[in-house]
């Protein structure tokens, strides 16, 4: 998008011949919105400009307010609203004199939404003139990151004289297909342009706009992108299943203004990033998101892999607040929460303490279930201790055969079945100690009576402890802003942010090596964070109710 920026200081240096008939209000508006373009504070301009594209306004300027809020939204990502502000600016003003210059970002805003046909369509439609040779460049730029084969063939069918099209073609063909139709194509192509399949690679990868990597060190502020499947279409119907994701962000958005008291400012910018290459890699050459110091997020798989080499040639951070994935860390990915290995580990330490060193494992159905349950078997062995069963589901078989075996303790791994495995292991009467997941119970609904027995311990690496000073704070914080009581995920996402930012704010941009000789750091809601031995948080609880409370045991 490099061209909007030129189209921009054209448009610019022939204002000021305009500008003295125009009323000194709007003049004094206009000028701020166009001194945060060039400073590129792009919200900051659709603040000022978006009153100046009012209809009630007749002068000079309004068709560069409109090209001007067109251009901000479309750096702030906000593709629709930048589309919108064209369309009115074509409908009110078709024959404004730089009306060319807006079709030209039109064309931007339709390659960024990677609707290639409309977009080439558009540029086509401009006149040859002094941006020609940027719309092919533009053209060149998008249509290299085009994967469908079919969508060039369309293209290539409709202007079978553009050699961009054709050279575009030509190397998806060679790199993708097998087809012999295509492969007679591209030859074709070969012929008639003259075009060099070897050099085509080369050139594609030229074409790729300069990393634009934000300065490391200490700042004044800091921007922080978060990247969540936020759907919010889907809140308040009978389909919502992403609440979670909303209270993340609602406990980001908290500890931003926590952090604001503790002078530390952070910039969020909030973008909906699904499972899906698309929905990262049109980020990718958005301005404002280039200037990111830290990323929340993705939490996909699939987009995380982009975000992931995408942040690793600048050297940004990701955070993942939800992942146990050990496999996510590389780069500079930190997990909020430990790895499953991390958790296998610290379970396995606490349960030194009981003997024999056999162990009992039963599991549930699902796969972060069983994916802890084999991974603590493996380290136990690798440590000792005898495996007496690894078994999935609980059963009357299984009493009987944990009654004559005995066992040192019994782990019970059921992501969401707490309750059960109590009501089990009480009617049991076995006499071996048992460890089970917190929050596989659900707290605001299970009795006290649910959690007896002097032998029962419960772990978990999100336990909001409410006899700490922060925890309450922030949930009387929470309540009065949203009327509600905060969820596990609120908890994690504020701490989440807290914790970073304010290694933002004591390190800089460039923090691993503060984060990584930092202590234990608690004063948090869900316990603390430890990255001294790995970039997964080693932080985990182990509890024990007794007088009707839960208290960690040391």
């Amino acid at each position: 998008m490099c061209r909007t920026i030129i189209l921009f200081l054209g448009i610019f240096f022939t204002l000021t011949s305009i500008a003295q008939t125009i009323p000194e209000e709007y003049q004094q508006a206009y000028q701020k919105g166009e001194r945060a373009i060039r400073e590129k504070k792009y919200e900051q301009a659709r603040e000022y400009f978006a009153p100046l594209t009012s209809s009630r306004y007749q002068n000079e300027l309004v068709p560069y307010s409109h090209y001007f809020m067109a251009l901000a939204s479309l750096k702030s990502n906000k593709l629709a609203e930048s589309r919108s502000y064209l369309r009115q600016l074509e409908t009110r003003y078709p024959k404004w004199n730089k009306i060319d210059e807006a079709r030209y970002l039109y064309a931007n805003i339709l390659f960024e939404e990677k609707q290639y046909i409309p977009a080439v369509d558009a540029l086509k439609r401009l006149p040859d003139s002094r941006i020609s040779e940027d719309a092919r460049t533009m053209e060149n730029y998008y249509l290299s990151q085009c994967t469908d084969i079919s969508t060039l063939k369309q293209l290539n069918a409709k202007y079978s004289t553009d050699p961009v099209i054709a050279e575009n073609l030509v190397y998806l063909i060679r790199k993708r297909s097998s087809s012999k139709a295509d492969l007679d194509l591209a030859d074709k192509l070969i012929n008639r342009f003259s075009i060099k399949p070897k050099a085509i690679e080369k050139a594609i990868t030229e074409k790729k706009p300069t990393v634009n990597v934000p300065a490391k060190g200490k700042k004044q502020s800091y921007n922080v992108a978060v990247l969540f499947p936020f759907r919010l279409n889907e809140l308040g119907t009978s389909n919502n299943s992403n609440q979670f994701i909303i209270d993340l962000y609602d406990g980001i958005q908290m500890a931003v203004k926590k952090l604001q008291k503790e002078s530390v400012t952070i910039n969020i910018q909030a973008y909906e990033v699904d499972n899906s290459e698309a929905s990262m890699k049109r980020l990718i050459g958005n301005e404002p998101f280039q200037q990111t110091d830290l990323l929340i997020g993705p939490l996909y798989p699939i987009s995380y892999e982009i975000a992931s080499a995408w942040a690793a040639e600048r050297n940004i951070p990701i955070v993942n607040p939800i992942s146990t994935n050990s496999s996510l860390l590389k780069n500079l990915t930190y997990l909020t929460q430990p790895s499953t290995e991390s958790q296998a580990k610290a379970l396995l330490q606490f349960a030194n303490r009981f003997t024999p060193k056999t162990t009992y494992i039963t599991y549930g159905s699902s796969r972060q279930d069983s994916l802890l349950a084999v991974t603590y078997a493996s380290l136990a062995k690798e440590n000792g201790f005898k495996i007496l069963g690894l078994k999935r589901g609980l059963s009357e078989t299984i009493t009987t055969d944990l009654k004559a075996q005995k066992p040192g303790h019994i782990l019970a791994l059921y992501q969401n079945s707490g309750p059960s495995v109590m009501s089990w292991y009480n009617k049991s009467t076995l006499p071996s100690p048992l460890l089970v997941s917190y929050q596989s119970f659900n707290m605001a609904t299970a009795s006290a009576y649910t959690f007896k027995g002097p032998q029962v311990y419960f772990f978990d690496s999100m336990y909001a402890n409410d006899a700490e000073p922060v925890t309450l704070e922030f949930r009387q914080q929470y309540l009065n802003t949203y009327n509600l009581f905060p969820s596990t995920y609120a908890y994690l996402g504020y701490d989440t942010m807290l914790f970073f930012g304010r290694m933002l704010g004591k390190f800089g941009s460039d923090f691993t090596k503060g984060a990584h000789s930092q202590a234990y750091t608690n004063g948090y809601t869900l316990g603390g964070f430890d990255y001294r031995q790995s970039n997964d948080n080693q932080n985990f609880t182990i509890l024990k109710f007794s007088n009707y409370q839960f208290i960690p045991v040391k």
